[in-house]
Formats: structure tokens, C-alpha cells, sequence
């Protein structure tokens, strides 16, 4: 099972899951972009590996919703220590409770939630699996952003529940919204505007690549789409792809002099 040292700290992201209504094209895709395992499709929940370690977890759409032409999209879950008190604490802070706690056999405790805003995300309290047994790393999730139609709301809400201070953060002439946990950066934040027009909030997920003009290439030619051009922000180099079926994602790698 998982390194006991790979340990996820609470209220920290943790694990990231695709919900799709059909593994059997994305995950080609992501095994040609990001060289993990292809889930086998049999329509059950799977996880995939990258260089042996689990990354992520893949989950059918519900039928109903594949009948309805619902895209992919990608779940952020985020640690807990006690599933039970943070449940009680989303409730009071103006969340929803989506899905209540239940026992993963003995890998651990999920509920599904949405913030105050309407974000959805999971909670996970690690059991005999803590998570991504990879951050960080080519091919594994490297951080994760709210875009959020209040950050005002948004940042009282994760304050209560998480613990977490929410600033903004000034990198060279950009100004990021960035979430601390003890002083630390945990997350991001970006408030939704006019342009963005009627999309709710929701999470958005960065894998991290060796190259991100590559990447983005790879995805363009596997059947994906680039969403925003390969550029450079605080000395990362980005990009926002699509998969096949709709699920938005970026990829990051370190910036270089151009």
C-alpha cells in the first residue's frame, strides 16, 4: 500500500479524482500525456499510477448525468483528521454536505461537499491510504486553485473550516491570491469575473510536466485541447488544457528564459 511517509497534512489537497463517462477515452490520454496507468474501464472506480505510485483516482459519471451529455471534470479532495468535526464545520459556515461520511473499506473516510460559493470538493480522512503517494513530481498533482465566485465568501468559508489565511501575494509585477496554511501556501485563489460569464465555482487542478510547451503539444495532438497558450507566471511556465470529454486541468513546469 502507500509510503507511510507520503502523509498529507489536514486541510492541505490530497487526492484528486476524474469523473468521466468514459474512461475507456480518457485514459489513453492521460497515460500518452502523463505516462500513467489506463484504468481498465470496466465502469467501477479505479486509480491510476505513475512510475508505480498512485496519483489519482478515476470514477464513472453517473448515467444519468453521461445520458445528459455531462463533461469530465476533475475533484479535488482535501485532508482531514476528523471527517466528522469538519462536516460539522462546513455545515455552520454556510456549505453543503453532498454526500455524507462513509468508510472506503480500511484505506479510510469520505464525504463530498460544496463550499459557500458552491465549489464541490472531497474531504479525506486517510485510512490505510493518505492519499497521492506522489506531489509535486512530472506526472502528479502540484497544486490546486479556486476559482470562486466570492472570494470574500470563499475565504471566510476556508478559514473556518481549514484554518487557512487567504492574502494576496505579489510576484514580481503579478498579484496572486494565494492560501496559507501555518504560514504556508497550500492553495491558490482567483476570483471569477465578467468574462468568465455564468461558470460556477469550482477547483482546478495543476499537474506538474517536465515541459510545458511539450505538454501542451502532446495533449493537442491525443485528442485534448489547449485552452490557454504555454506562458509564464512567477517563474512557472503554464498552461490550461481540455481533455477529450471537457475536463479543464493546467500544466505546470519551472519557467525558463525565453
Amino acid at each position: 500500500m502507500a509510503d507511510e511517509s507520503v502523509l498529507h497534512r489536514p486541510g492541505t489537497p490530497c487526492w484528486v479524482v476524474l469523473v468521466t463517462p468514459d474512461a475507456g477515452r480518457t485514459g489513453p490520454f492521460y497515460a500518452g500525456l502523463f505516462g500513467w496507468s489506463a484504468p481498465p474501464g470496466d465502469g467501477g472506480f479505479d486509480t491510476v499510477d505513475c512510475d508505480g505510485r498512485e496519483v489519482a483516482g478515476v470514477l464513472p459519471l453517473p448515467p444519468e448525468a453521461a445520458e445528459a451529455g455531462a463533461a469530465s471534470r476533475w475533484l479535488i479532495y482535501l485532508a482531514t483528521d476528523d471527517i466528522t468535526r469538519s462536516l460539522n464545520a462546513i455545515h455552520s459556515t454556510g456549505g453543503e454536505i453532498l454526500a455524507p461520511a462513509f468508510d472506503v473499506g480500511d484505506l479510510g473516510r469520505m464525504a463530498m461537499v460544496a463550499d459557500g460559493t458552491g465549489a464541490q470538493f472531497g474531504l479525506w480522512q486517510a485510512g490505510a491510504h493518505p492519499g497521492a503517494e506522489a506531489m509535486g513530481e512530472p506526472g502528479s498533482l502540484t497544486w490546486a486553485e479556486l476559482r470562486t465566485r466570492s472570494r470574500a465568501s470563499a475565504a471566510g468559508f476556508y478559514e473556518a473550516v481549514f484554518g487557512w489565511e487567504v492574502q494576496s501575494v505579489q510576484a514580481g509585477a503579478e498579484t496572486f491570491i494565494t492560501c496559507l496554511l501555518d504560514e504556508q501556501p497550500v492553495a491558490g485563489m482567483v476570483e471569477l469575473g465578467a468574462a468568465d460569464g455564468e461558470t460556477p465555482s469550482y477547483w482546478m487542478p495543476y499537474f506538474a510536466v517536465g515541459d510545458c510547451d511539450a505538454a501542451a503539444t502532446l495533449a493537442d495532438g491525443l485528442g485534448g485541447e489547449i485552452c490557454e497558450a504555454p506562458h509564464d507566471a512567477a517563474g512557472r511556465r503554464l498552461a490550461v488544457l481540455r481533455d477529450p470529454l471537457g475536463a479543464l486541468f493546467f500544466v505546470v513546469s519551472e519557467g525558463a528564459e525565453r
